[in-house]
């Protein structure tokens, strides 16, 4: 008589923690995915479009316990221009995300066969799409071009100079504002004879050139000083001539 007790109970509990769990998968299931979305060009919002209903079809009905942010933030991968920038679960079954654009500043110039290509990078230098032509994908205006990098199957980063260019880069794009509003393009030039001489080219919107040399060594240094420089010309002076930053026993110096 004990025993079937016993057995009743057993069975009463698992009933019920049964239920408690299927009230509770219901209750938590994800009926709604909220993204806010910050995005300029036709091929984000295009992409914008088709990642919410591939979000939407992933993970509506789920459990919102068992969803993984690296899990969402992973399908993000085929969609070059869009970065998650926040991740929230508004429990008891919603999901928020913040998503934004990367946005084109770059070319970096390629010679493919007998042509030359242009691979359009954000600013980390994160290669968003190829083109024949130098067009930003949401203005129409040339992105600030960069020439000399070596391009391999897995971008340019193989390239020993990649850091240095987007390091400069990102300096300037900083200290002006927006790189493209006055500089236009970068040549890296680098003699086989002494490396040491090399330089990173930058041409003006007016038409003074700028030469990082030795870029490699006090990179950031180089480029702030050089730039302070640049912007206490005056508009006459920016218009001709070329300004020299290099380094001499540890030191940045302008000329």
């Amino acid at each position: 008589m004990k025993s079937k007790r016993k057995l009743v109970v057993i069975i009463s509990v698992i009933l019920f923690l049964a239920v408690l769990l299927l009230g509770a998968n219901t209750v938590f299931s994800v009926s709604q995915i909220e993204i806010a979305y910050v995005v300029s060009s036709e091929q984000a919002k295009n992409d914008s479009f088709a990642l919410q209903s591939e979000l939407e079809e992933a993970y509506v009905g789920n459990n919102i316990f068992f969803i993984k942010q690296e899990d969402v933030t992973s399908r993000f991968a085929p969609y070059s221009y869009l970065q998650v920038k926040s991740f929230e679960k508004s429990y008891p079954n919603k999901l928020k995300l913040t998503v934004e654009e990367k946005m084109e500043t770059f070319a970096l110039s390629a010679v493919e066969g007998e042509k030359i290509v242009y691979y359009m990078t954000d600013l980390q230098g994160r290669i968003l799409r190829k083109k024949d032509a130098n067009v930003n994908n949401v203005d129409g205006r040339e992105n600030f071009l960069i020439e000399g990098l070596r391009y391999s199957g897995n971008g340019f980063s193989g390239d020993g100079n990649f850091s240095t260019v987007m390091s400069a880069c990102a300096k300037m794009e900083e200290l002006t504002g927006g790189i493209r509003t006055c500089l236009t393009q970068m040549t890296v030039f680098v003699p086989t004879s002494n490396p040491a001489d090399s330089e990173l080219i930058v041409k003006t919107r007016e038409g003074v050139t700028i030469h990082i040399v030795n870029p490699s060594v006090l990179t950031v240094e180089k480029t702030e000083a050089v730039m302070e420089y640049y912007f206490s010309l005056s508009t006459a002076d920016k218009l001709y001539g070329d300004i020299y930053v290099l380094d001499s026993n540890g030191s940045v110096v302008v000329s």
